[in-house]
């Protein structure tokens, strides 16, 4: 089944700024994470994930990685965190009304700047734009 719409992953490092100020502006506060549908169960028992602590988002103590964007509109639908969490690193990507997408456990050196990362171009001026009149409203 395909996505019912494109999405485009931006790196907290390379911005833009305003998208990622609009993410920690919508989980600002320490949140427990629903974790519903068998892909993020199922991925979370095959990986051994410590269940309890990668569902609860602390945004003061997670580090932001990165955020995708739907291509048409601009706006945020999931956000990729890490978090140290039962003696290894996680990647803990949230969605939408704090849903639990899936968790990664990853290397501590690895930081998510692969060759998918839209930093410069017209979608990066139109996800900065939408972003900071989004948060002018805010």
């Amino acid at each position: 089944m395909s996505p019912r719409f494109e999405t485009a992953r931006f790196h907290v490092q390379s911005g833009p700024d305003s998208l990622f100020v609009r993410v920690r502006h919508i989980l600002r506060d320490p949140v427990r994470l629903t974790a519903r549908g068998g892909h993020v169960v199922e991925r979370m028992r095959q990986r051994e994930a410590p269940v309890e602590e990668l569902l609860l988002l602390d945004p003061r103590t997670w580090d932001l990685v990165s955020a995708e964007v739907r291509t048409d509109t601009g706006k945020w639908v999931k956000a990729t965190w890490r978090v140290r969490a039962d003696g290894r690193d996680w990647w803990v990507v949230v969605g939408l009304g704090n849903a639990l997408v899936t968790v990664i456990d990853v290397d501590p050196w690895r930081r998510g700047r692969g060759p998918d990362i839209v930093a410069d171009g017209p979608l990066y001026a139109k996800v900065d734009a939408v972003n900071a009149e989004l948060m002018r409203g805010a």
